[in-house]
């Protein structure tokens, strides 16, 4: 394996904090000249590639032991922000984390790629799973322990703010949490799904997810959506939740869905893909997952929380 160097032809300098506090006051001296890594593997190939420079000094926070682990309390799963997606995987009280992290990259890098990473580059494919959970991200700076959603600090993020804390852990509501607990008559239902250019380990075409709790009647409330995936930024789609909550599913319905994501969702352009067809990907996949959960749980022989990798033929 090369050896990445920084400039001077220098491999970077290694720092290996034990906590969180040490972790941010190695940052705060030497500033621009380190960047925080874990897993590494979205900064290795980025570094690779030359579209972000390798910096002189790396803190490791592979031994901050706060930042690892998975706890559940009162319906809530808090999430180190060190946890490898293989361990987000695993894992059993989140159908739609363990979803969405079965489909980012090989096994060997999701036993490398850290949750936080995942979250922190602003583009990761948990994202639409974690948006419709209401997760929020903890952070530590200057000020100390900071919360914030993660719809609102992925609209700081795209309105230009600059992030100058550490993410320290991903909290999210578990499985029995969804929306509000259903009541007697009712079910919690949800989904994740991913569009491919091809079954491969490659960037997303598009990923998206929705949540919602379907009543006696066949209506919908406590809707959840949003879309993201490849280079674009993820998004909750509340005009489009506004646009299902209270209506049950039909085909009217579904079409109000594939519009509204079409409209709300500002998905990039990149050399492998238009804006535009990335914005109809996630229509479609989201339209047919929703179509799904109109049908009978006994007849659609599926689980309530479910997810999938599907090629880019799917999308048309």
């Amino acid at each position: 394996m090369n050896t990445i160097q920084a400039a001077g032809g220098l491999p970077p300098g290694l720092w290996q904090p034990l906590t969180v506090a040490e972790a941010w006051e190695l940052k705060r001296n030497l500033g621009g000249a380190a960047v925080f890594t874990a897993g590494g593997t979205l900064l290795r190939t980025q570094w690779e590639a030359g579209t972000v420079p390798l910096p002189a000094q790396l803190i490791s926070l592979e031994a901050v032991a706060e930042l690892q682990g998975i706890r559940i309390s009162g319906g809530q799963i808090l999430a180190g922000s060190q946890v490898r997606l293989e361990a987000c995987r695993s894992q059993k009280v989140s159908g739609l984390l363990a979803a969405a992290s079965r489909t980012i990259g090989a096994p060997s890098i999701r036993r490398l790629a850290t949750l936080g990473g995942n979250v922190a580059s602003g583009i990761g494919d948990a994202l639409p799973a974690l948006l419709v959970k209401d997760a929020v991200l903890h952070w530590y700076g200057d000020a100390g322990y900071e919360s914030v959603g993660l719809a609102e600090w992925l609209d700081a993020r795209a309105g230009g703010a600059a992030e100058g804390r550490l993410l320290t852990g991903v909290e999210l509501q578990a499985d029995e949490a969804v929306g509000e607990k259903p009541d007697a008559g009712e079910r919690a239902v949800g989904f994740y799904r991913k569009i491919m250019r091809r079954e491969a380990f490659v960037p997303s075409l598009a990923a998206a997810a929705l949540t919602a709790v379907i009543r006696e009647d066949g209506t919908l409330r406590a809707v959840r959506v949003a879309a993201g995936g490849g280079s674009s930024a993820a998004r909750r789609l509340r005009g489009t939740e506004q646009e299902l909550e209270g209506r049950g599913v039909d085909a009217t319905l579904v079409r109000k869905l594939q519009t509204g994501v079409q409209e709300e969702w500002p998905a990039f352009a990149d050399a492998f893909a238009s804006a535009e067809y990335r914005r109809l990907a996630a229509a479609n996949v989201l339209a047919a997952g929703l179509w799904e959960l109109r049908r009978p749980e006994a007849e659609a022989g599926r689980k309530n929380v479910e997810g999938g990798r599907g090629t880019a033929d799917e999308a048309g």
